[in-house]
């Protein structure tokens, strides 16, 4: 594996991790705490908004890429790799090495943006439930 592949996945396995963390947090604030909770998951949200943003140039490359290797594939390339390990060619076997690494990066990529876009829609979840359970606490205690 080579290093930039093994820093991604490092980078996203502490990506994941991390919003795992936040999450639960997250869901144990409760409505007791919903004023402080409520600026938490503001804040949180405007963070995560902000990281998708910068990240779109990236994860648009990484879906240009990703088609580009799946257009590929179907167009017959996977016919040819048996013809690269009989022969030993190993500028093929070299090439054909550096384009499964970009895959596996772009892959990488949309993986990581993917948590974020995860992170993004469950925060905005349970804002909408936060606002809900208010309006609810609210018709309970007008009679």
């Amino acid at each position: 594996m080579s290093d930039r592949i093994g820093r991604l996945c490092d980078e996203l396995r502490i990506k994941l991790h991390g919003m795992d963390r936040r999450l639960e947090v997250l869901k144990s604030n409760g409505v007791a705490t919903f004023d402080q909770s409520q600026e938490v998951l503001e804040s949180h949200l405007d963070r995560v908004e902000q990281r998708i943003y910068d990240n779109r140039v990236t994860v648009e490359a990484a879906n240009v890429r990703v088609k580009m290797w799946l257009t590929e594939k179907k167009g017959g390339s996977v016919a040819g790799e048996n013809r690269w390990t009989v022969r030993h060619k190993t500028h093929l076997l070299e090439a054909r090495a550096n384009d499964a690494e970009e895959y596996a990066i772009a892959v990488l990529e949309l993986a990581a943006s993917a948590a974020d876009e995860a992170t993004l829609a469950a925060l905005q979840a349970i804002l909408a439930r936060n606002d809900a359970d208010v309006a609810v606490l609210g018709e309970i205690e007008t009679p």
